[in-house]
């Protein structure tokens, strides 16, 4: 055989290999850390900057783009893009979904679909920050007593909850600008409409800048919020993480975040300290390497599907053998449902802000709980529609496990959890409807109701139970979370506030007794 022909003959023997096996051992480097943070969200942000304060060297791991180096603009709720949506070739809103991309792309908003329920979580730098409302909600004290009876509630409603809102710069819209500006006559309208229902309504604080919008509103600036921007990512006004605790944490020089890094293991070392076995993506998404991490401090802020999804697959197939069962239970969706109503009397206008500032607060009824966003639907149309998130009361019965056949992580969530939402629903919707007239809003939702949908979810490596009260992993020095996996359920308002300050009281009692 002449040397021309065995090299290509050779070289296409070992092409199959390639293809079957493109991240083979050949490609594994390991690389060296002393503390590692998994994700890039609320939970994730706190650690970073509280460690660097300390002096200590830090990595970030986030499986997203750094969007804020990328310089790709995000789009609008009514025209999104290749960016909007996480490897799909379909936007993947609540509702209305007749767009289609050319190609995947690991775009910012992402939706898990499990057996009876979609779970909607941000990807890139800044997690969940990068595609929420911005409502910075603080729970009801009775309920944060409830859910966690071990801490002491006088000081998280004295120190934690205020510390988490000055770092997030969480803000009121003026009285003024709501009542005059067109871009909240949805909302006037809903909130007079929840009134003349017997309902209260009450204010909520957020982390965009309402100085910013009422520029947008003048045109000093360019628009955001008024712009239709929202669950694909917001250009201007908001305060996300890469703004506040991410870029003070960037600011200290001891922290480092590598996006396009998604962990697939976690192993005990023999000795000490973990193994991350990490998939290296390039921009589009694609595996381009496998990466070995070694550290001695290990942080889960991956969310509660990340986090938990991460510490079930690594019981099952890695060295975590040690950790209690308690690990991947208490799940729950905050008790999300979507719902709304048609030809509401007075129309909701054409020009809506994005960013929702009023609520309508049940709460204190004990047989019909709820507290529900008066959302926008910037449709840049009069739609005579008018659309609510309920928070209700949530059950944490849903758990995460390994299917050995599929060899995935699954979601068991019963469709009794959505029965019990839909009724919920109907019950608020009729009393509306019944007071100010209208229709349940059948052409947002399947009867008008989406009870299959989740923006907040939470548990699954819950406080006290599958960790120690300061986030510890039971059984594994040095192994920590700090997200929204350690709240169990439900918490009756928009988690991200909460998740932010339990964070921080954990970090300062990590820091106190394991860093001192």
């Amino acid at each position: 055989m002449k040397r021309r022909e065995f090299i290509q003959k050779s070289s296409l023997a070992v092409i199959p290999f390639f293809i079957s096996h493109p991240l083979s051992r050949f490609s594994r480097k390991k690389h060296v850390y002393p503390t590692i943070i998994i994700g890039t969200g609320y939970g994730a942000g706190v650690a970073a900057l509280r460690l660097a304060e300390k002096g200590m060297p830090v990595l970030m791991l986030e499986m997203g783009h750094d969007w804020s180096k990328l310089k790709t603009p995000f789009a609008k709720m009514t025209r999104p893009s290749k960016f909007s949506a996480w490897m799909r070739k379909k936007s993947i809103a609540p509702f209305g979904n007749i767009f289609r991309f050319k190609k995947k792309y690991p775009g910012v908003l992402d939706r898990q679909d499990y057996d009876n329920i979609k779970v909607y979580v941000g990807r890139g730098v800044g997690g969940g920050s990068l595609v929420n409302g911005g409502m910075a909600v603080m729970p009801r004290q009775e309920d944060f007593a409830e859910i966690f009876p071990q801490l002491d509630v006088k000081l998280f409603y004295k120190k934690y909850f205020p510390l988490a809102s000055k770092m997030l710069q969480v803000n009121n819209i003026g009285d003024a600008f709501y009542q005059e500006t067109p871009y909240y006559h949805f909302s006037r309208v809903g909130q007079q409409q929840a009134e003349q229902a017997g309902f209260k309504t009450r204010f909520i604080p957020n982390v965009y800048d309402f100085k910013y919008m009422e520029k947008e509103a003048s045109g000093e600036v360019p628009q955001s919020a008024l712009d239709g921007e929202v669950i694909y990512g917001n250009n201007y006004g908001k305060q996300s993480l890469d703004k506040t605790y991410l870029k003070q944490a960037l600011a200290t020089g001891l922290v480092t975040i590598l996006p396009l890094h998604k962990v697939d293991l976690i192993k005990e070392k023999p000795h000490g300290g973990y193994e991350l076995e990490v998939q290296q993506l390039n921009a589009e998404g694609v595996p381009l390497a496998q990466k070995i991490f070694h550290c001695k401090n290990l942080f889960l802020g991956a969310g509660s599907l990340g986090s938990t999804s991460l510490l079930v697959k690594s019981k099952t197939l890695s060295s975590l053998s040690k950790l209690n069962d308690e690990v991947g239970q208490h799940w729950g969706n905050n008790g999300n449902v979507m719902t709304g109503r048609n030809f509401v009397r007075g129309g909701v206008h054409r020009k809506q802000s994005c960013i929702p500032v009023v609520s309508i607060d049940n709460r204190n009824d004990p047989t019909n709980y709820f507290l529900s966003e008066i959302a926008p639907l910037p449709m840049n149309l009069e739609t005579w529609t008018t659309l609510y998130l309920l928070i209700t009361r949530a059950k944490s019965d849903g758990f995460f496990y390994f299917d050995k056949e599929l060899n995935k992580v699954k979601l068991s969530w019963s469709n009794t959890n959505a029965s019990e939402l839909r009724a919920r629903a109907k019950s608020f919707v009729r009393s509306m409807n019944k007071a100010c007239g209208g229709t349940r809003a059948h052409l947002l939702f399947k009867n008008g109701i989406g009870e299959n949908i989740c923006y907040h979810p939470l548990g699954g490596i819950v406080l006290g139970k599958a960790t120690d009260h300061f986030g510890r992993l039971k059984g594994y020095p040095n192994l920590y979370v700090t997200d929204s996996s350690l709240i169990p359920g439900g918490i009756g308002a928009n988690p991200f506030l909460t998740i932010t300050a339990l964070a921080e009281y954990c970090m300062e009692g990590i820091l106190a007794e394991d860093f001192g």
